[in-house]
């Protein structure tokens, strides 16, 4: 009867069904078995993977769990409940990890909707618990992708470093280390869009690092994403890409082309006199021997009769 009162007493109206099967199998409670703790730690979970809600009873002796129900606060109905050597009900994507003192449960393909406070009921054979405890679910984010403006870059000249990551979930930041690991985040630029459709979170960060004048010598930088607890989860290095020395006429070429070009044209213009030249020779040429066969025909009386 002690037993039926305790219950009638402390159970919570959504554990009536439950302590109406495991009561009748809980004795008599002595003051010293009243020592006994339930303690459950607050649980993060990351969506799509499988997160553990650490519980356990905190006791010297010996005890036998009967049952144990998880409701989500400001809901009459448990999530989950399960009377030891029945099947379990509710949520199929919990389940009891293990039996006896470590009462941690498993929730797999943990979802934003699974966020909240909850209270974990336990009955033993020596009398119940509720332990309050919270889950709190994340999305990790997506490797970052890094790029430039402009593509290619020119030694201390200026440019637009970006790095962006998408699908994380809470609000992180972007971190930029060169390659000595200087932080040059300060002088960075983040910008976070939040994104929320049908109860799924994400946020996507994108961070701008401007240098007016690069220095070549201190790349490769990398872009360092964080989470909201600054815990690192992604990482991409970003090596600058300087315009290709075939995309730069030295000075000494560009003599050398102009010397070469005038060369070419000297050729042309010293053959076309030439040619002029020999042209002209052969017109006095045949102008004189013309001449001088009419003045030798004349002197020696040669009459050339005209039809």
């Amino acid at each position: 009867m002690l037993a039926l009162n305790i219950c009638k007493i402390n159970m919570a109206s959504v554990m009536v069904v439950v302590l109406a099967v495991v009561c009748p199998f809980i004795p008599a409670v002595r003051p010293s078995e009243e020592l006994w703790k339930l303690e459950c730690q607050p649980t993060v979970g990351i969506v799509g993977q499988t997160t553990v809600i650490r519980c356990h009873i905190k006791y010297s002796g010996d005890i036998e769990v009967v049952g144990v129900a998880l409701t989500k606060v400001k809901q009459d109905k448990p999530v989950f409940q399960h009377i030891i050597k029945e099947t379990p009900s509710g949520d199929p994507r919990f389940r009891l990890v293990n039996q006896g003192k470590d009462l941690s449960l498993q929730l797999s393909d943990t979802m934003f909707s699974d966020e909240g406070e909850y209270e974990y009921y336990v009955a033993t054979n020596i009398g119940e618990k509720t332990a309050k405890l919270s889950i709190s679910v994340t999305a990790k984010y997506k490797d970052p992708i890094t790029s430039s403006w402009p593509e290619s870059i020119t030694d201390g000249g200026p440019v637009d470093l970006y790095c962006n990551a998408t699908d994380g979930y809470p609000a992180g930041t972007i971190n930029w280390f060169d390659q000595s690991r200087k932080n040059w985040t300060i002088n960075s630029i983040l910008t976070k869009a939040i994104k929320d459709t049908n109860g799924s979170k994400f946020v996507a960060l994108s961070s701008k690092l401007t240098f007016k004048s690069i220095d070549s010598s201190l790349a490769p930088f990398r872009c360092v994403v964080l989470n909201s607890k600054f815990v690192q989860e992604g990482e991409r290095t970003f090596q600058i890409m300087l315009k290709q020395e075939s995309e730069k006429v030295p000075l000494g070429s560009k003599t050398t082309n102009i010397v070469a070009g005038m060369m070419v044209i000297g050729s042309l213009i010293a053959g076309l006199l030439l040619a002029l030249l020999i042209c002209r020779r052969r017109g006095h040429q045949l102008g004189y021997h013309s001449g001088h066969t009419a003045e030798t025909d004349k002197e020696h009386g040669t009459v050339w009769n005209q039809s």
